[in-house]
Parts: structure tokens; sequence; C-alpha cells
């Protein structure tokens, strides 16, 4: 039973206790919603390279047998022709790949990829 002498809550007290409430609530879903972005974001990463290690992998053995470097050596050769000729390195890395059956790369690709081979140690036995 309610005693009348008791005081209400007063409505300003309620109004900001249901702000408050409301803030914290669009707070903790903003919040939600960035981490579920970046989530998204990194599954879609590594989902591209579950796609291109394969193709990255197979270009290195190429350049490995073709140059008879280590595997080390032959990231390096890829780096330095991805940043050398302004193509990402799965894109070179396909590239190479479809050389050994197909047409050569373009000629800035073979321009860098020879560079970068001469570069590597012991390049006057290759």
């Amino acid at each position: 039973m309610a005693r009348i002498n008791e005081p209400e809550p007063a409505l300003e007290d309620t109004a900001t206790t249901a702000w408050a409430a409301s803030d914290e609530t669009r707070y903790r879903l903003v919040g939600a919603e960035l981490e579920s972005q970046a989530l998204r974001e990194e599954v879609e990463g590594l989902r591209r390279a579950l796609r291109t290690h394969p193709v990255i992998d197979m270009a290195r053995g190429i350049i490995m047998a073709t140059a008879s470097c280590t595997p080390n050596e032959a990231w390096q050769v890829l780096v330095h022709v991805s940043q050398h000729t302004n193509v990402k390195l799965r894109d070179i890395a396909q590239r190479i790949v479809d050389a050994v059956g197909g047409p050569p790369p373009p000629r800035p690709v073979r321009t860098a990829l020879r560079s970068a081979l001469a570069a590597l140690p012991d390049s006057t036995a290759r």
C-alpha cells in the first residue's frame, strides 16, 4: 500500500534515467555494428588470402626453379616486381603462373622481373 505523504519520483528524474538508458543502448548498438563490420572485413581478407595463396606459392616455385633461388629470395623477387610495376603482388603471381603455358607477362612486368632476378646473390651463375 502506498503512503499518501510519500513523494512521487520527479518526472525530470524519470526522463533523465530514460535518456541515459537510451544513450547506453545506442552506444552498445553502434559498438556492436562497428565490431560486426570489422569482423566482416577480416573474414573477406582471409577469404581473399585463401584464394590467392596457392597462386603466389606457385609463382614462387616457378621463380625458385627458374632462378635456383631460395623461397625467401623468390618472395623478394615478387615484392620487387610488384613495387616497381605498381601491380598487386597476387596479380604479378597470377601473370607469372599464366605465362608458363601462355603468353609472357606484359613488358613492364618482364623488365622488373629481370631486374629483380639480376639483383639476387650469385645472379651471374643463372
